[in-house]
């Protein structure tokens, strides 16, 4: 059924039936339309020159009402079954909820335009979220959950120190060799290196030795292919704290 017809007084059959509900200031109930229905009733008897499709609006509310009235009127069993009628009572209470929130909404808008207002806020407050269910725990739950807690925390590793061996230079290495052959005439080039040489050592080491033997400050003897290197004193002295240290 339609909402809104136009009509001279009211805008269809719920905006009649609202107003004679409002007028008589009573609730939007099944008790308050079977109130108003000769009133209504009453009103359409009035209607002239409607037309058919209109009037048929109004007449067939006028039918729900007498229905709605006759049984508010006529006692009933208590134990009876709800019939069809109070199912339809039901949905006309429900319609007209509805279309007086549209139309208290509609009436709010048109206050608003009549004050030159062009844009609207909503006015609703948002909707609340459901509160969170509350937490039952007893006080030995939450200490046994701490000491778990507690137990999971491993103390942090300390990270191991790095220890940076200090830079091996030619010139040091020269310095080995002229003391050691300070105390003796040869010695084994292994005996330049540590217990544990690391590869700087080796290269450093080896070419502290090619440059003394440049220089004249050493000799050097090998009697068999990948054999012991001898180191022994040359006719040149061992410079070991030169002018330019890329010299050494």
């Amino acid at each position: 059924m339609p909402y809104a017809v136009t009509l001279p007084e009211f805008t269809g059959p719920l905006d009649l039936l609202l107003r004679l509900i409002e007028r008589a200031e009573l609730d939007i109930t099944t008790i308050a339309l079977a109130s108003v229905a000769d009133q209504y009733l009453a009103h359409v008897r009035t209607l002239e020159e409607v037309e058919p499709r209109e009037l048929a609006e109004f007449v067939s509310m006028a039918a729900r009402l007498i229905l709605i009235k006759s049984r508010a009127l006529l006692p009933r069993s208590p134990t009876a079954p709800a019939e069809a009628g109070d199912e339809d009572a039901g949905q006309l209470v429900a319609q007209l909820e509805l279309y007086r929130r549209f139309k208290q909404a509609a009436e709010v808008l048109r206050r608003w335009q009549d004050q030159g207002r062009s844009t609207f806020v909503r006015l609703a407050p948002p909707p609340l979220l459901p509160a969170p269910a509350p937490i039952s725990y007893r006080i030995t739950d939450l200490l046994h959950a701490l000491e778990r807690r507690r137990q999971l925390q491993l103390p942090l590793a300390q990270p191991e120190p790095i220890v940076l061996a200090p830079r091996l230079t030619v010139a040091e290495v020269a310095e080995r060799i002229r003391a050691r052959l300070e105390r003796t005439a040869w010695f084994d080039f292994t005996d330049l290196l540590s217990n544990d040489p690391t590869t700087e050592e080796v290269i450093v080491s080896f070419w502290a030795m090619l440059e003394l033997l440049k220089r004249r400050a050493i000799v050097v003897e090998q009697t068999m292919l990948f054999g012991p290197i001898l180191i022994g004193r040359g006719t040149a002295p061992i410079v070991t704290e030169p002018a330019d240290e890329d010299e050494l």
